[in-house]
């Protein structure tokens, strides 16, 4: 039995569709963007990974794109790649990053926290981060997060918001704290 008659398995065929959904995100019509953003938000879970890789692209649109489809997609396996997002140089991409970490409730605290810890210093993150914080906080997390928020809204966020972010990190991790 020779290669070519082996039927294609579903994961051969997701990838191949999800490879060429990816690519389309670089497309320079908006409507075969969109399209691509459905398809691969369909997909679900299983494109995650390439989409993740998206939000390193050099292309502004490509990465925007695939925020948005990870906030469509609202899997928690991307938290960790949409808060390192955050940081990028574009603030339109920062701050879909932004709305696709709100989509993921509270999976997306770990990591927004530990890099709240680490990079309190950036003004752009810590802009995110507050962005992310304020509307999880709106739909119903907003006692937890009251005192990061306040350190954030303060006079030096960059020294206050780091030891609020470990306390909450703390209780979330360990339950102790806060």
């Amino acid at each position: 039995m020779s290669d070519s008659n082996i039927a294609p398995t579903k994961s051969t065929v997701d990838g191949d569709r999800i490879r060429l959904l990816i690519a389309d995100l670089a497309n320079d019509d908006a409507g075969v963007r969109m399209a691509a953003r459905a398809g691969l938000a369909e997909v679900g879970p299983a494109a995650v990974e390439a989409l993740n890789v998206s939000l390193l692209d050099p292309q502004q649109h490509v990465r925007w794109e695939a925020a948005k489809t990870l906030e469509a997609i609202a899997d928690v396996s991307a938290a960790t790649a949409l808060v390192a997002a955050l940081h990028d140089e574009d603030a339109d991409v920062r701050w879909v990053a932004g709305e696709a970490l709100v989509a993921l409730g509270g999976g997306a605290l770990p990591p927004l926290l530990s890099e709240l810890i680490r990079h309190s210093h950036s003004s752009d993150f810590c802009r995110g981060a507050h962005h992310v914080l304020h509307d999880l906080a709106k739909a119903g997390h907003g006692e937890l997060l009251s005192p990061v928020i306040q350190a954030l809204d303060g006079p030096e966020p960059g020294v206050a918001a780091p030891p609020m972010a470990f306390k909450l990190l703390q209780f979330l991790t360990f339950g102790t704290g806060v």
